[in-house]
C-alpha cells in the first residue's frame, strides 16, 4: 500500500502545484457558469482544424480529442484543479507495492451508446485492442502493460512488465477511451466511421470531414445531466473568420481565439473568453530519421542537411529569437520556451532558454561544411495567418545563418498524413499537453511512437525516459527530467519556441461549458440559456 500512497500523493501534487502556479483566467480556467437553462437545443462549436479519423486507436489531433470529450468518455480525467479523477472507473487505481499491478474498479450500471453494457471484459477487448492493432497509435503509450485480466465484470487488473508512473495519466487520455467490442467487432477497420463509445453525446453523422454531428445519448449513465440535444462541430481555419462567425452568432462557442482577435471580442456584447495556459508546446520537427513511417525500425537519416548534421540543427534553433517570435505574431500573449514542458508544471526544469545568436549559428553552419544557403522545406498549416506570418519569421530569421527556408502551406491533416509517412523536411507542429511531462515527451521520442515524426531514437533519450518512468518520486523525476531535456536538446529534433494560451470564446447564451488546463471543451452540462 505504500506505493499506492505515494502515487495518490504524487498526483495531488500535479494539481496542487499547477493550480498555485497559475489562477482563472490564465491557468487551470473553468468555462462559462451554468445559468438558467432551457433542456434541448443544440450549440455549434467551431473547430480550428478538422479532425483526423474518429476513432481512439488512430486518433491523433488536437480537435479530435476535442470532440472526443463529448463521445468518448475514458478511465480517467481531470478537473477543473488539473487533478486526476476517475470517469469510467470508480476509484483512482489500487496499485502494488512493486508498482505492476494496477486493479482498477468500474463504475456499475454503464452502458455504451449502442446499449450494450461497459464491464471489464469491453475493458479487456479495447486496451488489447490498442496494444495489438497494426495501425494503433496507442500502443507506444501502452509499452509498459503485460497484460490485461477481467477479474470479474466490475474489476480489471492491468500487470506491469516494470513500474510505470505515467500510467494514470496515460488512461485520463484515449488509450483510457474505451470502445463497444459490439461495434469494433462489427465495423472493424471502418469503426471510425461509425464510432460508440460511452458519452453524453453519441454519433450522429459527418457529412463531411469538416463537419461532425452528435446527438444526446439515451444510453448514457448520467443523461439526466446533459441538458443539449445535440453538438454541431464545424471547421474553421482561418482565424478572423471564426472569431468574426462568434460575433454573428453564427458558432456558439469558437475553439483558439487568437491574439488579434482578442481587443475585438472583449468589447463585443453577447461574447465572453477564457483564457488557460496550455499543457502544451508549439515548435518545428525536423525529420531525421523517419524513412519508412513513424514508429517504424529501423531507424535511417533521411539524408538531408539538416537530418545528417546535428550541428545545423543547432544553427537552425540560434537562428530563431523566441521573444521576437511570441511579440511579432503572437503580440506578447503566449509563453516563448524552447522545452516540451511547460513552466505551470510542477516538473518545469528552470532551464534557460538560449538568446539569439546568429554569429554561434554561422560558426555552426561553418562547421558542418555543407555549402550555403542550405535548402530547408518547413510545412505550415494552410488556411491560418498566424502560420503563416510564423513561417515567414522563421524564414527571415533563419536567412542571415544561411539556411534558405521555403515556406509550404499544406492542410493540416495532409500535412499529418505525410509527416507520419516521413514525407516532410521540416513542419511546424505542436503538442495540446498532458498532465504527466512524460506524455510530452514519449510521443516524439519513443522510436515506437506512431507520431515520432522525426525519427527519433537515441540509446540516452530511452534510457532516461525509462528512468522518469519507473518512480513516482516527485523529486527524483524531476532531477531527470532536467537531464531528459538536455538530451533532447543535444539531439535537436525538435525546436520548442512557445507555450500557448488556449483561449476559448463563447456566446452568453450557452452557459455551463467545462474549460481547463488541457484546452478541451467539455459540454456534457453546457445548456442554452437563451
Amino acid at each position: 500500500m505504500r506505493r499506492h500512497r505515494a502515487t495518490v500523493m504524487f498526483i495531488a501534487l500535479i494539481g496542487a502545484a499547477v493550480l498555485a502556479a497559475c489562477s482563472t483566467p490564465s491557468g487551470t480556467g473553468g468555462g462559462s457558469a451554468p445559468g438558467k437553462g432551457r433542456e434541448g437545443g443544440t450549440v455549434t462549436v467551431g473547430l480550428a482544424e478538422a479532425p483526423d479519423q474518429l476513432d481512439p486507436t488512430v486518433a491523433r489531433t488536437y480537435v479530435g480529442r476535442i470532440v472526443f470529450a463529448n463521445l468518448c468518455e475514458k478511465l480517467y480525467d481531470i478537473d477543473g484543479s488539473l487533478n486526476l479523477v476517475p470517469q469510467l472507473a470508480a476509484g483512482l487505481p489500487k496499485i502494488s507495492a512493486d508498482g505492476k499491478t494496477y486493479t482498477i474498479k468500474l463504475r456499475k450500471g454503464v452502458r455504451f451508446n449502442d446499449g450494450t453494457p461497459l464491464d471489464a471484459g469491453a475493458v479487456k477487448t479495447t486496451l488489447e485492442h490498442y496494444m495489438t492493432a497494426k495501425e494503433s497509435a496507442r500502443a507506444a503509450e501502452l509499452t509498459a502493460v503485460k497484460s490485461v485480466d477481467a477479474v470479474d465484470p466490475t474489476t480489471v487488473r492491468l500487470t506491469l512488465k516494470s513500474p510505470f508512473a505515467p500510467l494514470t495519466s496515460i488512461l485520463a487520455d484515449r488509450s483510457g477511451m474505451i470502445l463497444s467490442p459490439a461495434a469494433l467487432k462489427k465495423y472493424g477497420a471502418k469503426f471510425a466511421d461509425h464510432p460508440v463509445c460511452v458519452g453524453p453525446f453519441r454519433f450522429k453523422s459527418r457529412p463531411s470531414s469538416d463537419e461532425i454531428h452528435l446527438v444526446k445519448s439515451a444510453d448514457y449513465y448520467d443523461k439526466a445531466k446533459v441538458h443539449l440535444a445535440g453538438v454541431n462541430f464545424t471547421v474553421v481555419t482561418q482565424p478572423n473568420v471564426r472569431a468574426a462567425n462568434l460575433r454573428s452568432g453564427d458558432i456558439d462557442i469558437a475553439d483558439r481565439i487568437r491574439p488579434p482577435d482578442v481587443p475585438t471580442l472583449k468589447k463585443t456584447a453577447g461574447v465572453k473568453l477564457d483564457p488557460v495556459t496550455s499543457l502544451g508546446y508549439q515548435g518545428v520537427t525536423i525529420n531525421v530519421a523517419n524513412s519508412g513511417g513513424a514508429g517504424k525500425s529501423p531507424h535511417h537519416t533521411v539524408g538531408t542537411p539538416l537530418a545528417r548534421h546535428p550541428e545545423l540543427r543547432q544553427a537552425f534553433s540560434l537562428a530563431l529569437d523566441r521573444a521576437t517570435i511570441n511579440k511579432v505574431v503572437f503580440l506578447g500573449q503566449f509563453v516563448p520556451g524552447c522545452t516540451p514542458i511547460p513552466p505551470i508544471s510542477p516538473y518545469a526544469t528552470g532551464i534557460k532558454c538560449p538568446a539569439r545568436d546568429l554569429a554561434a549559428a554561422k560558426r555552426l553552419v561553418a562547421q558542418s561544411g555543407v555549402r550555403t544557403p542550405i535548402k530547408v522545406d518547413l510545412v505550415v498549416q494552410s488556411g491560418d495567418t498566424e502560420a503563416s506570418r510564423l513561417g515567414t519569421l522563421i524564414k527571415s530569421m533563419a536567412q542571415p545563418a544561411g539556411f534558405d527556408v521555403s515556406v509550404q502551406q499544406t492542410e493540416f491533416t495532409t500535412a499529418l498524413d505525410q509527416a507520419q509517412a516521413g514525407k516532410f523536411d521540416t513542419f511546424q507542429v505542436g503538442w495540446s499537453g498532458r498532465i504527466d511531462p512524460d506524455q510530452n515527451i514519449a510521443q516524439d521520442w519513443d522510436p515506437t511512437s506512431a507520431i515520432n515524426y522525426s525519427g527519433a531514437d537515441y540509446p540516452d533519450v530511452t534510457k532516461l525516459m525509462a528512468q522518469e518512468r519507473g518512480t513516482t518520486d516527485q523529486n527524483r523525476r524531476k532531477q531527470v527530467f532536467t537531464r531528459l531535456v538536455q538530451a533532447i536538446m543535444r539531439h535537436g529534433n525538435q525546436i520548442y519556441l512557445y507555450h500557448e494560451k488556449n483561449i476559448l470564446g463563447y456566446s452568453t447564451r450557452v452557459g455551463g461549458i467545462r474549460f481547463f488546463g488541457d484546452g478541451l471543451i467539455r459540454l456534457k452540462s453546457a445548456e442554452r440559456t437563451g
